[in-house]
């Protein structure tokens, strides 16, 4: 037994240390267990004083027909709780399954399991993935539905208990890990966005700004450049309650990175506090509208970071009030293609403060302090203050409109707010970074806008006890200089780039008609009436496996981009969901092949659409570039 813990707690400290770390102190300790093992297959709950299976052997003969009929070809099994680990020992045969995620909410029965079976292979490479539910935040779960694997999955999504004793006594325990999964299941496919030509005008004005930003500083030379330069900084956004956080800002701005909003910048200025970076990331033409000012000597000092899909009128108001800027690249599929990697990434998520937090740990912050983010309407139903150049447009009567909006956790955890669902999805951008940044750069997230929703994972503080605590020495400003390409060095870069789009979309025509030719050919084999009595069967499994090959080689023959992203993102889900179909009959059998074969051509018809159209825009505006 013992030799078979080992071996599973040194394949577990690859993967998930702290909890290797608490099975070890559990055996180091010697302290009595919640579960007592009374024979090979049953425990007994000391708290409960009951055990956990009355009948193991009919239970589990149960369990076991429950999951070969319903999810014998699930890819993604998501399991509560380990029980006598004899259920998912049978699962782990099934190699259908690929990922067996399990949540546990008492450490002794995941000490029990890592005794009685052997299932280190699986645990090094992450087959089998057990989380402790009591130690369970947005960091891993936001983490774990980056797996493509799983993040593929989420069309076939299935959450249940490995044994009847869950279902009775942890119900509470199941309920809220479901909602946490439900919610990044929703996150999945929010993030992927539905709108490819939104997508389009965004590889649009990439290619219109390149040829600036390449004249301009990167961002990799930013963060190099001022790396550490601060241990402090703080984010300033546009909720409700900014206004009275601002004189605590003018009194310490001497002493902190400020890092702003776009929509906080005239609100600053008037303020007369100087950020030190404004930043931008929308690529609607009103956003632009928050640069149509000339603030003179006020922003000399000041670096704008712009995104890289911005409307193009912000670059020209930053141009002709001749600001510094930077342009960067959000870590899209598109940016990520042009391998430009000194002038990227920032902007994972969808708002400007998720941004700026990216940012402040980027440059080394220990502390981050949150101001105006309050993701909530204020009592009298305001999104930002009057202050805002746009406020009085999002505002709302909460009397006559609270049925439709959303309520969630007041910061202070005192209460609820009203909010909106693109808050609730900037929240959990943010509340995601926040622990990442805490585990990949050691740096705390102080939440002081003492208003609106609470931020987890954040620490909720007064603005004046962390600037009283942390700002004790004033910073030698302005930051260091950020260095440039020369004007030769950019040129060179500029037409680089230019020849290898315009490789690539030769390439990307050839695809297109290796795919059109196909579907010429499956057209006549399957006629809009399907007659199965008379279908080529042998001819039509030879077309699924001709079109698997074109699938397959997708992402490598074009340019692969957020444009046809989402739609390969949801025919990926959806042939999970046919994959999972378990057939009875050689007729099943034969109808399951007809609809993989229409969903993929139907697939390839609408994404062939998008790629062409897609590059005859790249075509075009790369065209319009002087080199």
């Amino acid at each position: 037994m013992s030799e078979i813990f080992n071996k599973n707690l040194k394949a577990l400290s690859f993967v998930d240390a702290p909890l290797a770390n608490a099975m070890q102190k559990l055996k180091n300790l010697n302290v009595p267990l919640r579960f007592v093992k009374i024979n090979d297959d049953n425990f007994f709950d000391q708290t409960l004083r009951l055990n956990i299976y009355e009948n193991e052997k009919k239970e589990f003969e149960e369990k076991r027909e429950f999951f070969d009929e319903n999810y014998l070809k699930h890819p993604v099994i998501f399991l509560y709780g380990f029980a006598n680990a004899r259920l998912l020992e049978h699962l782990l045969k099934n190699l259908n399954h690929r990922r067996i995620i399990v949540f546990e909410s008492e450490l002794s029965l995941i000490y029990h399991a890592l005794h009685s079976f052997d299932f280190s292979k699986d645990l090094k490479n992450e087959r089998l993935i057990p989380f402790y539910v009591p130690n369970l935040n947005a960091g891993q779960l936001g983490a774990l539905f980056n797996y493509k694997d799983i993040g593929n999955s989420v069309k076939t999504y299935n959450f249940t208990s490995s044994c009847a004793y869950y279902e009775l006594y942890f119900k509470d325990e199941i309920s809220k890990v479901n909602e946490k999964l439900m919610e990044n299941v929703r996150f999945a496919f929010v993030r992927k966005g539905n709108d490819p030509m939104d997508s389009i005008i965004g590889i649009e004005h990439n290619l219109i700004h390149l040829p600036y930003m390449i004249k301009h500083p990167s961002l990799q030379g930013l963060l190099k450049a001022r790396q550490k330069a601060s241990q402090n900084a703080v984010l300033v956004s546009t909720g409700p309650s900014l206004m009275k956080q601002l004189p605590l800002l003018k009194k310490y701005a001497k002493f902190l990175t400020i890092i702003c909003a776009d929509s906080a910048y005239a609100i600053l200025q008037a303020q007369g506090i100087c950020p030190d970076y404004v930043l931008s990331l929308e690529r609607g033409d009103k956003t632009s509208e928050l640069f149509n000012y000339d603030f003179g000597e006020f922003d000399k000092d000041i670096i704008f970071i712009i995104s890289a899909v911005t409307h193009p009128n912000t670059i020209k108001y930053l141009e002709s009030n001749k600001r510094n800027y930077i342009i960067a690249f959000r870590p899209g599929l598109f940016s990520k293609y042009l391998k430009l990697h000194e002038f990227g990434y920032i902007g994972v998520h969808h708002s400007v403060a998720n941004m700026g937090f990216e940012l402040a740990a980027y440059l080394g912050h220990k502390n981050i302090f949150l101001i105006g983010q309050d993701l909530a309407y204020s009592n009298e139903g305001k999104s930002h203050p009057e202050e805002y150049k746009f406020a009085v447009n999002e505002e709302v009567n909460l009397n006559e409109q609270k049925d439709s909006l959303a309520k969630i956790t007041a910061y202070g955890g005192k209460g609820e707010v009203f909010t909106k669902s693109v808050w609730q999805l900037f929240k959990t951008g943010l509340e995601n970074d926040i622990v990442m940044a805490n585990v990949r750069f050691n740096c705390k997230t102080y939440n002081c806008t003492e208003g609106g929703a609470r931020i987890e994972g954040a620490i909720e503080r007064p603005f004046k006890e962390a600037c009283e605590e942390f700002l004790t020495q004033e910073l030698k400003k302005p930051f260091a200089a950020v260095p440039k390409l020369d004007e030769t060095g950019s040129k060179e870069l500029l037409q680089k780039t230019k020849a290898a789009l315009e490789k690539a979309l030769n390439k990307a025509a050839n695809y297109l008609e290796e795919i059109k030719k196909e579907l010429e050919i499956l057209s006549l084999l399957l006629p809009r009436d399907y007659d199965f009595e008379n279908l080529d069967f042998k001819a039509l499994n030879k077309s699924k496996k001709r079109l698997q090959n074109l699938h397959d080689k997708f992402e490598k023959s074009i340019i692969f981009t957020e444009v046809v992203d989402v739609s390969y993102f949801h025919n990926n889900c959806e042939l999970v969901k046919l994959n999972c179909v378990i057939t009875k009959s050689e007729t099943e059998e034969k109808r399951w092949l007809v609809k993989w074969l229409s969903t993929m051509a139907n697939w390839f018809i609408e994404v062939g659409e998008y790629i062409y159209t897609q590059d005859e825009r790249i075509r075009k505006q790369i065209k319009e570039w002087q080199c």
